[in-house]
């Protein structure tokens, strides 16, 4: 028996940018990148816009509603959230890093290639954001500040893995996404104006589309999945499901002041009931970063690899589809929780 469904997702509109730093010397660096990144970027962008100083805590800052830094990098929990949210200490941050490239060893003039995500209101952060790359660049990547230097920024029109897509697009060879030149490092100016992109029902890949056949679910980074306060690779599609509607509802609700949530979904788990996980080919990794403002290290294991899923997909497409660009899970500001659904779709009568 299969369950219906109409729930309606909100809207996140999102940018994505690509950064290019040339490194200045020959250095090493972490294979993957994502702490580094996060944590250089969140020294350089409290340099470059608090007004009381490094060691003012931001807790006790009147500013803190207003602080670029705070909306950003550290957002607080102002007034009462919803009974769903509450329990939580700040909200969920509004950006992910991406590290494009994994390659420890640099020489003179080779290029670090990352990708950052803003979603919601931090959209209209970005120059705050490259001015920020631009200075951690400066200042230096790693524990021996290994110097770089911010070459060019672009960003992106369209969608770059068009891993659900029908088999007409298929045939023209999917969604292509286009870059658009965004800051020039020999000027440092801003070269361009972006435009907020979203995953809006209707797209290839949405609710618009009814699934055909099975989906292959691939976990693309390191996944972390809490069940019961224990971390796990052993779960039902309807706990992932839980777990990826709470992060897009939450980045909705802290970061989209227009959003209409539906806090309703309980149909939409029932529906998950529906699909069945008939393959589990996930792999635990543990990984450690190191916690600057903690100073200690920390263990960070999480899952890779695929699921795969058989059952009646269609209501859950336009949820994995915003999942591929938000994450999902812990630590999804290093960029964690990366995945990517292998969709074959056909369109329904609906819409032809």
């Amino acid at each position: 028996m299969t369950t219906e469904t109409s729930y309606s997702l909100p809207a996140i509109p999102y940018l994505r940018l690509r950064f290019h730093l040339r490194a200045e010397h020959a250095c090493t660096l972490p294979g993957y990148k994502g702490s580094l990144l996060r944590g250089a970027f969140g020294h350089a962008l409290r340099r470059t816009v608090c007004v009381q100083g490094p060691k003012h805590p931001c807790e006790t800052c009147m500013l803190r509603s207003q602080c670029v830094y705070t909306r950003l990098f550290e957002p607080y929990i102002e007034g009462e959230p919803p009974r769903f949210l509450r329990g939580l200490n700040t909200a969920p941050r509004p950006y992910v890093f991406e590290p494009v490239d994994r390659s420890p060893h640099y020489q003179p003039g080779d290029i670090l290639t990352f990708d950052l995500l803003l979603f919601g209101t931090a959209v209209e952060l970005m120059p705050y954001t490259v001015f920020a790359v631009s200075s951690m660049a400066e200042a230096g990547l790693g524990r021996q500040r290994h110097r770089f230097f911010l070459q060019q920024a672009f960003w992106q029109e369209g969608t770059a893995e068009a891993s659900a897509v029908t088999e007409a697009d298929s045939e023209q060879g999917g969604q292509q996404a286009l870059w658009h030149p965004l800051y020039d490092g020999h000027t440092k100016k801003l070269t361009g104006t972006p435009q907020a992109q979203q995953i809006a029902p209707g797209e290839p890949g949405s609710s618009a589309y009814s699934l055909e056949n099975g989906c292959t679910l691939r976990f693309i980074t390191s996944t972390r999945l809490k069940f019961r306060d224990t971390l796990s690779k052993d779960f039902t599609f309807r706990m992932l499901v839980f777990k990826m509607l709470r992060r897009i509802l939450e980045l909705a609700h802290f970061h989209v002041p227009e959003a209409q949530i539906n806090w309703e979904f309980h149909d939409l788990l029932v529906a998950a009931d529906d699909v069945r996980i008939t393959a589990n080919n996930l792999e635990w990794n543990d990984w450690v970063r190191r916690s600057n403002r903690q100073n200690t290290s920390m263990k960070m294991g999480g899952f890779t690899g695929d699921l795969t899923l058989e059952g009646n997909l269609t209501p859950f497409i336009h949820l994995l589809r915003i999942c591929e660009v938000v994450h999902v899970g812990k630590g999804t500001v290093f960029g964690n929780g990366r995945i990517a659904c292998q969709l074959k779709l056909h369109k329904s009568e609906a819409v032809e």
